[in-house]
């Protein structure tokens, strides 16, 4: 073979290596000898926390990679956002992001969604207010006739103020003359053992928490323009069923896995098809419905599109409760 003939076989032997050698890189991704870690910006055991871990177990049936949940809350998520988003953009961190992620971005805490790409969402879980059973108050109507009667001296709590509770509680509170005195907690861990305690006297609980301890608390209204379906909560009525038409305050916690931009197509999508097989199993889709999760489903492009309108939504209610920034 002639030296132009070996140069020529030379160049392409080295195209056709380092297409292997980049096919191969994309196929091992994740690599089994490193971990992916899902950032749950509140502690372990509340509301949100308790939703992610049975999908992460299944997440695990369908990944080659080891994954594990990392609890960082405070700042009402935008610490663990914070955090999360201070890492590589490898896929080798996921947020568990949603409607806390673009209540703590409007407000300043962090870079949150501008930082962010969807991969996929899982649900909405609505919000209730709730009370323990050894309160006065029976119903909603009953409990905003007495703090309007005495202003300040309730304590309305949240699961933090950079997260869709906490705007909720603003929301209310301002809907009814500042009568509350609106109390963040950290995490909806902490909120339920302070009411639970009797040191809050009223909550904006998720559904999920509100089941868990139906035997210590009175129910009032469903913050959600539909009813729950769950049995135990249907009789729990509406903002409007309750005589409050024109209230405009979050119903309900929207929750998702986000990375940090400039992650890889190719990782962003193996990702979404994980997530998907997980969210499609018969063991979470059966969790959803004994917790009264409304499905909501979206991936890559189509989740960032929802993004925007939940955005969109947001921030007059924030601007109107003095929280935009």
């Amino acid at each position: 073979m002639c030296k132009r003939g070996l140069i020529v076989f030379g160049l392409a032997f080295l195209i056709i290596s380092l297409t292997f050698v980049v096919s191969q890189g994309e196929e091992v991704w994740p690599d089994p000898e490193k971990t992916i870690s899902v950032v749950v910006p509140y502690s372990a055991g509340g509301g949100t926390d308790i939703i992610f871990r049975p999908l992460v177990e299944e997440m695990k049936k369908y990944c080659d990679a080891n994954i594990i949940v990392s609890n960082i809350s405070g700042a009402g998520s935008s610490k663990g956002t914070n955090e999360m988003l201070s890492l590589p953009a490898d896929g080798y961190t996921i947020l568990a992001s949603g409607t806390h992620t673009v209540s703590a971005t409007l407000q300043g805490l962090t870079e949150g969604y501008n930082q962010l790409e969807g991969i996929a969402s899982l649900n909405w879980d609505p919000f209730i207010i709730a009370v323990l059973k050894e309160r006065p108050w029976k119903t909603v109507n009953e409990l905003i006739e007495d703090a309007q009667k005495n202003p300040g001296k309730i304590s309305l709590g949240n699961a933090g103020m950079g997260g869709a509770t906490g705007v909720a509680s603003v929301a209310i509170n301002l809907a009814f003359d500042k009568s509350f005195n609106v109390v963040p907690f950290q995490g909806g861990k902490d909120l339920r053992v302070n009411v639970l305690g009797g040191h809050c006297d009223v909550g904006i609980f998720s559904q999920s928490e509100i089941l868990a301890n139906m035997d210590k608390l009175t129910t009032l209204v469903i913050l959600y323009h539909e009813h729950s379906f769950l049995p135990d909560l249907l009789q729990i009525p509406t903002f409007k069923e309750a005589g409050f038409e024109n209230l405009n305050v979050p119903g309900g916690s929207f929750r998702s896995f986000s990375v940090k931009k400039g992650t890889p197509d190719s990782v962003k999508k193996k990702l979404a098809e994980i997530i998907n097989q997980a969210y499609n199993s018969e063991a979470f889709q059966d969790f959803m419905k004994s917790k009264g999760l409304l499905p909501a489903y979206y991936e890559l492009k189509d989740l960032d599109n929802y993004f925007a309108d939940l955005v969109k939504a947001y921030t007059p209610v924030m601007k109107e409760a003095g929280l935009l920034k």
